[in-house]
């Protein structure tokens, strides 16, 4: 029926109805016609899926422990990233809704399990609802993924707080710094959101159309509340494994960390890297040349992962170097495209659209100044968004002329001189007198 949105979602309160028909033709209860008007308004019948059995195409596995598995999710977000993620929890088994900012992108994933600008060519999982309502999208959810710019995340968060479900899971899947403040995207959650729900973060190496196609992929999830001391740790435990039980049937493993501090500071940086990588590759430097450029990346993150109180361990983890040699490596990756168009002769002018690794390369020079920092990977790539330096001459500098100081070798100890052990009567090592009737053994 025009007008009326299919919700095949049960929601809370709401019952379950055996007839199909009836249940996708009936609007959402309590909803006005003009917040009717805004879902998307499909024309093909989806399959039903809720908790009627026998209705659910990928029915939720028990959770371990004998946890109930999550009723719903939310995506905010319907770029390639976020329809990613919603694809992922829905082929897990959870039913997701996926917020999209413009209504036509919401009724092409809706009716026809498309995204025909971000993710051409991918059939998306059958059942993955869209709606262009926020308020729709949210009802619920027991986890929900911020998957926007992140210039755009403490906007989004804020329209979100008031319709958070208390307890919800929030995640943030933006791996950028914010402009102005310098804050990581955990830190402007926690400041929109409260206390009333858990915050975190997920990334690693992962492009937007293979998690979409179901193809294997390893990510962190990173949350303090899996601090076993935390006073929120039991619910945070058992969402958290939930989640990662039902991500794994659709090829996604979860590796879990409560350093948020070094999981979104390799994220943040290695979008820098791999536009200097790029950069590289269009001057015809050799991999050489883009191996350095990593080796002095991975110290820009070691040296501001310390300062913020962060764990050096969690950088060696597909946060960190797992998702800098996916990015830096792959063409496929839009840091790295950006970063060859950038190293074109007469390219950086006519560069009108930015990853958002240009955007943290800005931001993190907040950071540089708070904890007395230069990070030099960062520094090179501003310069050339700047046009304060040709590509080769940042490049260059990064390489040779910021190269850290080597120490001295220090000085060979002097060899101690030999010592003759005292024997006989005069020895300090003769054993005493021992009373009588004991001997040694």
């Amino acid at each position: 029926m025009p007008g009326y949105p299919i919700d095949t979602r049960v929601r809370p309160g709401c019952a379950a109805s055996v007839q199909p028909v009836r249940l996708l033709c009936q609007p959402h209860p309590g909803r006005s016609s003009n917040e009717r008007a805004s879902f998307a308004a499909p024309t093909l019948e989806m399959t039903l899926f809720d908790k009627t059995e026998g209705f659910h195409s990928n029915p939720p596995a028990p959770g371990p422990h004998g946890q109930s598995p999550l009723a719903c999710a939310a995506v905010l977000g319907a770029g390639a990233w976020g329809t990613a993620l919603a694809s992922a929890l829905q082929r897990g088994g959870v039913p997701t809704w996926l917020w999209a900012r413009r209504p036509e992108i919401a009724e092409a994933i809706h009716c026809r399990n498309q995204h025909p600008h971000c993710l051409p060519g991918v059939a998306l999982p059958s059942g993955l609802g869209a709606t262009a309502d926020m308020a729709h999208a949210l009802h619920g959810a027991q986890v929900v993924i911020l998957a926007v710019p992140s210039a755009a995340t403490r906007d989004i968060a804020r329209r979100a707080a008031s319709m958070l479900a208390p307890g919800a899971l929030v995640l943030t899947a933006s791996k950028g710094i914010e402009q102005g403040s310098g804050a990581l995207m955990t830190r402007v959650l926690d400041e929109e959101l409260g206390k009333t729900v858990l915050t975190g973060s997920i990334g690693g190496p992962s492009f937007a159309d293979e998690v979409a196609c179901g193809k294997s992929t390893l990510l962190t999830l990173a949350l303090p509340a899996l601090e076993r001391f935390h006073p929120r740790y039991k619910d945070a435990r058992r969402i958290v494994d939930s989640l990662q039980q039902q991500l794994a049937r659709a090829g996604v493993t979860l590796e879990l960390t409560r350093d948020v501090v070094g999981a979104q500071v390799g994220g943040a940086l290695k979008n820098m890297i791999a536009i200097a990588c790029g950069m590289a590759t269009a001057q015809g430097m050799g991999e050489n040349a883009r191996a350095g450029i990593i080796t002095r990346g991975l110290d820009d993150m070691r040296r501001l992962t310390l300062a913020m109180g962060g764990n050096l361990e969690t950088l060696f983890g597909c946060s960190g170097v797992g998702d800098l040699f996916l990015t830096a490596a792959s063409e496929h990756s839009r840091n790295t495209r950006l970063g060859m168009r950038l190293g074109r002769p007469g390219a950086a002018a006519a560069v009108d659209e930015l990853a958002e690794g240009a955007v943290s390369a800005m931001s993190v020079e907040i950071l540089e100044r708070k904890y007395g920092l230069r990070l030099n990977v960062a520094a090179a790539v501003r310069d050339v968004l700047q046009h304060q330096a040709a590509p080769e001459q940042a490049l260059h500098r990064l390489l040779h002329e910021n190269a850290p100081g080597m120490a001295p070798p220090a000085a060979r100890p002097p060899r101690p001189a030999a010592v003759r052990p005292r024997i006989g009567r005069d020895s300090d090592l003769r054993p005493a007198a021992q009373p009588w009737g004991l001997s040694y053994a």
